[in-house]
């Protein structure tokens, strides 16, 4: 990718016009990472660009974005750029093509704002951002409030970049945030929902609930959250302190590649708490607080506009983290079906993840959580040479004896299901054999 954005980056030039990578790419190459793309400034406008390559897109043409396909790479050449009045927040009304170093001045944070030009291996930086990434510190480029005017998301991008990157603030970028962190609803959703799928994915996800927090987004972001504050455990199995303090740490023992949608499911597991907290006998419990947890956190996703498959999965994860040590009292036919749920081993992982996040911790649970697992999945290994694509019996064929339909149907078929599925019955024939002897 690197050799191919260069060959852009030469042919811009060698037709007379500057031509640099810019953004999180040359951050990346400043900190020796690979990047995971590289977008590209230049000051050639965009009928220029287009003229130069031969694949290109016009993706964003108003702003001066060209997107130029190489190699099997894209890459958005972006012309030099300053940028109008910002009416929603989000995009400038209007673009005006100027000089690098205005276009640097334009960009949100002094880390993202260095140009490097790999014709000559070298740096152009306006903005101070070859120091600030040295010193690992997190600075708005200019005048922090007209960065945030321009676009409110920035707000909790330095969030983000404070995770990912393992940086700090400046004392002015924090306490800027502190103070207009309530502007973050003017932001659209799902461009929220980015940015925290970014903090959620990464290995200091748990440092990122924190910094949510105290930078005061997370009550505008996701309020149930900080609701979990000052909230009670069993201090008899929960030692560890409130319920905030136990999904960060249940966040933070999960393992650093961790899927996505088993990292929200421990953020959102036990995120009914609050709401479900009774006291009997000075004895403190959460009645019913998975089915609940698993409601809300389906809400939570709606709002946040996340695709129909993740919210089922992430719900189902949530609702089944308190049931999985009951596998053994479940009818044969719901065992088989919730074993063999996709989500059955990241079920596994948000049930160690909720042990390992309690204090003390109980190491039992979790082995027995494993031997389970494996227990189970030989059981079921061997279940599966009885299971077929459909039940033997069905409610037609009750009709067919002169059964009349109603809720003893249900009983009558789940049991022979049962019995399918533990071989003790291996045709149709036995099926219906068994529902004359024992309901006829």
């Amino acid at each position: 990718m690197k050799k191919e954005a260069t060959q852009i980056v030469r042919k811009l030039q060698d037709n007379g016009y500057i031509a640099y990578f810019a953004g999180g790419a040359v951050r990346d190459l400043l900190m020796r990472k690979e990047p995971n793309d590289i977008d590209i400034a230049t000051s050639a406008k965009p009928d220029e660009v287009e003229k130069i390559f031969d694949k290109t897109y016009p993706i964003g043409k108003k702003f001066g974005t060209i997107l130029v396909q190489s190699g099997g790479f894209q890459f958005e050449v972006t012309t030099f750029r300053k940028e109008g009045r910002y009416n929603d927040g989000r995009r400038p009304s209007s673009v005006s093509f100027t000089s690098a170093r205005e276009d640097a001045m334009r960009r949100d944070f002094t880390i993202n704002g260095v140009f490097y030009n790999p014709s000559t291996n070298s740096y152009v930086d306006y903005v101070g951002g070859r120091d600030d990434i040295k010193k690992r510190v997190i600075e708005f480029i200019g005048n922090p409030v007209e960065r945030i005017n321009e676009d409110r998301l920035r707000l909790i991008r330095a969030i983000r970049f404070k995770i990912t990157l393992g940086f700090q603030y400046s004392a002015r970028t924090f306490e800027v945030i502190r103070k207009h962190a309530n502007r973050i609803r003017e932001v659209p959703p799902e461009r929220i929902r980015d940015e925290l799928n970014k903090i959620v994915k990464s290995e200091n996800r748990h440092l990122g609930l924190v910094e949510l927090s105290e930078s005061k987004l997370l009550k505008y972001v996701i309020p149930e959250l900080e609701k979990m504050k000052g909230v009670p455990q069993p201090p008899e199995y929960h030692h560890e302190g409130d319920c905030f303090t136990h999904t960060y740490l249940a966040l933070k023992t999960l393992p650093k590649e961790a899927p996505l949608n088993l990292c929200w499911a421990v953020l959102l597991h036990d995120i009914a708490k609050p709401v479900t907290i009774g006291r009997t006998d000075g004895r403190i419990s959460f009645n019913d607080h998975a089915t609940q947890s698993a409601f809300m956190a389906e809400k939570i996703l709606q709002r946040l506009k996340f695709p129909a498959a993740d919210i089922k999965q992430i719900a189902w994860l949530v609702h089944y983290h308190m049931s999985i040590g009951q596998i053994d009292e479940m009818r044969p036919s719901k065992r088989l079906s919730f074993l063999t749920n996709p989500g059955f081993n990241d079920l596994i992982e948000l049930v160690e993840a909720d042990s390992k996040g309690t204090y003390p911790i109980n190491l039992e649970l979790v082995n027995k959580i494993q031997n389970d697992k494996q227990k189970a999945l030989r059981e079921l290994s061997l279940k599966k040479k009885h299971v077929k694509r459909k039940d033997f019996v069905t409610g037609d064929d009750l009709i067919k004896l002169g059964m009349k339909p109603g809720n003893n149907f249900k009983v009558i078929l789940e049991k022979v299901t049962d019995l399918q599925i533990d071989g003790k019955i291996t045709d149709k024939q036995e099926g219906i054999d068994y529902v004359k002897k024992h309901y006829l």
